[in-house]
């Protein structure tokens, strides 16, 4: 049987992993911000669980803000200085998250292995919490400029006391609850660089038409799709 400090490393990491897993729908993708630039990403498209598709997002940045984003749709609202102040808010958040990392899976399983479940683990775990608790009790103060709701902030606050690896994930629980109301292809046009616009035009009417194929032509869903993916191809062209 494994030794305690390995299944204390294993359960940090398969916990992380299980709360960083998102299932997200056909017509959902997330967008990826970091350094002021922007990026995507659709879910696995191949492979479905629960009748949804899964998403893994990068397990050694939980720094990196993600938006959920869902096409098509006709909001267009996106206050960009409450966004603007939602990402400065959100710096001291991302620092923590990343010393987190940094004790959960470099000095953790060098305490474990080297010196058991003595003392030291406990120095560890201590110094872990109080990270914990210093990034709640900032969300608390700062929870009109990050858009946390009362609800929401008690879910964070419970999910990280009970479970210190699920703290690792506060930056993107944070991020995917800000309301991105707007459709994202009208949001990459102003936001993304050329290179990164381009590539997601194509993908994104690649995405469009292989779902059409599985519609009735004559449907609702159909033609809305069908409107869409001609918007989207006839302003490539000009």
């Amino acid at each position: 049987m494994p030794s305690f400090e390995v299944l204390l490393v294993l359960g940090v990491f398969g916990l992380y992993c299980y709360d960083s897993l998102m299932l997200l729908n056909f017509n959902e993708l997330i967008f990826i911000r970091f350094k002021k630039k922007w990026s995507y990403k659709f879910p696995i498209l191949s492979f479905q669980l629960l009748r949804k598709f899964p998403f893994l997002p990068n397990l050694l940045t939980p720094n990196i803000a993600l938006f959920q984003v869902f096409w098509p749709t006709c909001d267009q609202d996106v206050n960009f200085k409450e966004f603007d102040i939602f990402i400065k808010s959100l710096i001291p958040v991302q620092v923590i998250s990343v010393i987190l990392l940094v004790l959960m899976f470099v000095c953790l399983p060098i305490v474990a292995f080297k010196y058991g479940s003595g003392t030291n683990l406990l120095i560890v775990f201590f110094v872990i919490y109080i990270l914990i608790i210093s990034i709640l009790i900032y969300l608390f103060t700062q929870k009109n400029n990050l858009k946390l709701s009362n609800t929401k902030l008690v879910s964070v606050t419970f999910e990280s006391i009970v479970c210190p690896p699920f703290a690792l994930n506060i930056v993107r629980k944070i991020s995917l609850n800000y309301p991105m109301n707007v459709d994202p292809y009208i949001f990459t046009k102003e936001m993304f660089d050329e290179e990164t616009k381009k590539s997601f035009k194509k993908n994104l009417c690649i995405i469009i038409d292989k779902k059409m194929n599985f519609l009735e032509k004559d449907s609702e869903r159909f033609i809305e799709l069908n409107n869409y993916l001609n918007q989207i191809q006839s302003e490539k062209e000009n």
